[in-house]
C-alpha cells in the first residue's frame, strides 16, 4: 500500500469505509463527508474512495487501471460454478486484449442502427401499459411495478428473444444474483444468488443453443454469429455477456427512471415546467442520472502508481470511483443537491466513461425519455402518494425504489 493520501476520519461521526455505503440508505450524506476530506481518500481497511467529479473521471479514463483482477477475487470468493463463471468472463471485468475484443463484437451487434430500429416499438409498448395502469382502490398506481420495470424488461428480452412467460422468472434469477457484486454480502444472499446463477446458465445455455440451431434477426444470434472483423466469442465469454445483458438491461433502466422521477415528483414546479415544455425531456434523464444514479460506484484497481487528487495510488490498490457522489461535486455543478431538469453543465458520470462505457447507454436514454414523454402527455397531473413513501433498496453497488405509488390524473 502506498504511504500517500490521508485516511477517511471524521472525529464526531467515526471513519467511513465500504461497509457504510454498502448498508447506507443515506449514502449521499456520507458522500459529502467525503467531499470535505478531498476528492480522494483511503479507508481504514486500504482501499480508496474516489468522489471528486475531475479525479473520477480521470481514473475512469486511465490505460493505467485495469478491471481484470476484480474478476479474480470473485473467481477466489466464489465456489466453483454458474456464478463464478460468469464473473470472471464479465465484460466490465475483462482487461484488453480480451476486452477489446469482446467489447467490439458486443459493440457490432448492439449497434445504433439496432437501438434506433425499435423507437417507435419501445414508444408502442409505453402507450400500451400506460393503458393498462389500474388503479387500486385507494386510487393509485405503483409506477415501479406496473410501467417502469415491465418496459425495459420487455425491451431487453425482444433483443435477446426471451419469450414474454419467461420475463418474470429471469428477473427473479438477477434480484437475486445481484447482491453477489456487493461488499455486504449476507451467507442466505450468498447461497440464493449462486443457486440462481446455476439456474439463469442453465437457461442462457439453452437459448443461445437455439440461436445456434436456428439464427434470427436478434441481438443474440449476432453474438452468436460473431463477425469477420472480430471474429466469435468463446461459450463462456458469451454466457457470460447474455446474463449481464439481460440484468443490466432493465434492473438500471428501471431504476434510473424511478430514481429520478421520484424526485421530479418532488418537485411541482420542475414538474410543471416539463409538462409545459416536453423538448426537456432530453435533459430531464440526463439529471436523472447525475442527481439519483442507479450505480453509486465501480471499482478500478491501478497497474502502476498514479497520482490523483492529491493522493498516489499504488499499484494493485484497488479504487472505488464513486459515481453518485462525483455527480453532485459542488465544484462541477451549481447547486448540485438540487434537480434542475435544464440543466447545461458537465455530463454526468453515471455510464462509467473511457473503455467501461456502458454499452447500453443509448438504449437506457431512449427507454428513459420514452417513457418519460409518454407519461408527461397522458397524465400531465401526476402526483405522488405522501401515504406511501418509497423506501430504498441495495443490490451490490446497484440503489433503486422499493416501489412509486402515484395518482394517475390526466
Amino acid at each position: 500500500m502506498s504511504d500517500s493520501g490521508r485516511a477517511i476520519r471524521n472525529d464526531e461521526e467515526g471513519p467511513i469505509d465500504l461497509i457504510d455505503i454498502a448498508r447506507s440508505q443515506t449514502p449521499h450524506a456520507l458522500f459529502e463527508r467525503l467531499r470535505a476530506g478531498g476528492p480522494v481518500q483511503r479507508t481504514a481497511s486500504g482501499h480508496w474512495l474516489v468522489s471528486g467529479y475531475e479525479a473520477a473521471n480521470s481514473l475512469l479514463r486511465d490505460r493505467r487501471v485495469h478491471s481484470g483482477p476484480i474478476a479474480e477475487r470473485y473467481r477466489r470468493a466464489l465456489a466453483p460454478g454458474a456464478a463464478r463463471d460468469e464473473m470472471s468472463f464479465r465484460i466490465n471485468f475483462l482487461d484488453p486484449p480480451d476486452h477489446t475484443r469482446v467489447r467490439a463484437l458486443a459493440s457490432s451487434a448492439f449497434n445504433p442502427r439496432r437501438i434506433a430500429g425499435m423507437a417507435p416499438w419501445i414508444a408502442a409498448q409505453a402507450a400500451r401499459l400506460l393503458d393498462e395502469l389500474t388503479p387500486d382502490a385507494d386510487g393509485t398506481v405503483d409506477l415501479l411495478h406496473d410501467y417502469a420495470h415491465p418496459l425495459p424488461s420487455r425491451v431487453i428480452s425482444e433483443l435477446l428473444g426471451v419469450p414474454d412467460a419467461d420475463r418474470d422468472q429471469l428477473t427473479t434469477w438477477t434480484e437475486a444474483v445481484t447482491p453477489l457484486l456487493g461488499v455486504a454480502l449476507q451467507p442466505a444472499e450468498k447461497a440464493a444468488g449462486m443457486a440462481a446463477s446455476e439456474s439463469f446458465a442453465a437457461y442462457a445455455r439453452d437459448l443461445i443453443a437455439q440461436r445456434r440451431a436456428a439464427p434470427r434477426d436478434d441481438l443474440l444470434s449476432a453474438l452468436v454469429r460473431g463477425s469477420p472483423e472480430h471474429g466469435s466469442l468463446t461459450e463462456p465469454e458469451l454466457m457470460s455477456l447474455v446474463v449481464t445483458l439481460y440484468s443490466a438491461g432493465h434492473r438500471t433502466t428501471r431504476d434510473l427512471f424511478t430514481n429520478g422521477l421520484h424526485r421530479l415528483l418532488a418537485d411541482r414546479a420542475q414538474w410543471a415546467r416539463l409538462v409545459a415544455e416536453p423538448a426537456l425531456v432530453g435533459s430531464t434523464v440526463r439529471e436523472f442520472l447525475r442527481l439519483e444514479t442507479p450505480t453509486l460506484y465501480v471499482a478500478r484497481v491501478a497497474a502502476e502508481p498514479i497520482a490523483l487528487g492529491g493522493a498516489t495510488l499504488g499499484t494493485g490498490e484497488t479504487a472505488l470511483v464513486l459515481l453518485a457522489a462525483a455527480n453532485r461535486d459542488p465544484a462541477v455543478f451549481t447547486d448540485p443537491q438540487r434537480l434542475d431538469i435544464a440543466r447545461d453543465e458537465a455530463a454526468p458520470l453515471s455510464f462509467a466513461p473511457g473503455a467501461h462505457f456502458c454499452l447500453g447507454a443509448a438504449l437506457a436514454r431512449l427507454e428513459a425519455e420514452t417513457m418519460l414523454t409518454a407519461l408527461i402527455v397522458r397524465f400531465p397531473g401526476l402526483t405522488p402518494d405522501p401515504e406511501k413513501p418509497p423506501e430504498w433498496r441495495h443490490r451490490g453497488p446497484f440503489r433503486g425504489l422499493t416501489h412509486l405509488r402515484v395518482r394517475p390524473v390526466a
